[in-house]
């Protein structure tokens, strides 16, 4: 297994995203946080990172190919984390909160939302079979 001691985001990224996934699981994440509040703005910094790689500094989350998501999502699985990226049409009427995950105490229960083109973008995380979280809520 490889292991990674995370001096910051980008040297993570820069580490991840220099070669092709690994197998599920191989790349151990490893960082100090203390609540999952603060593991969900990592990973969300680390997709971020992902995409700029392939879309230059000002991404347009409706101008990500499909094939892009399925490769994020292949590098995510690397060190344990499922990506999900659930797309529906946009409401007439709603509201986005990007601050509720601040009173979440469940990884799983932390979304992004992002309107782009009269659809929503809703972007979670989870962990992937047999991965646990590294704090106590």
């Amino acid at each position: 297994m490889l292991f990674i001691n995370m001096s910051s985001v980008d040297d993570f990224c820069d580490s991840l995203f220099g070669s092709s996934p690994r197998p599920q699981g191989e790349i151990d994440l490893s960082i100090d946080i203390e609540k999952p509040s603060d593991y969900f703005e990592v990973l969300l910094l680390i997709m971020t990172n992902g995409m700029k790689r392939w879309y230059g500094p000002r991404i347009n989350i409706g101008d990500i190919s499909a094939e892009h998501i399925e490769r994020l999502q292949e590098y995510f699985l690397s060190f344990g984390m499922l990506l999900k990226v659930d797309i529906e049409a946009e409401p007439d009427v709603y509201m986005i909160d990007n601050k509720m995950y601040l009173q979440k105490t469940r990884l799983d229960e932390m979304m992004f939302v992002v309107a782009n083109a009269r659809k929503l973008y809703k972007v979670h995380f989870d962990f992937a079979p047999g991965r646990e979280p590294r704090w106590t809520a």
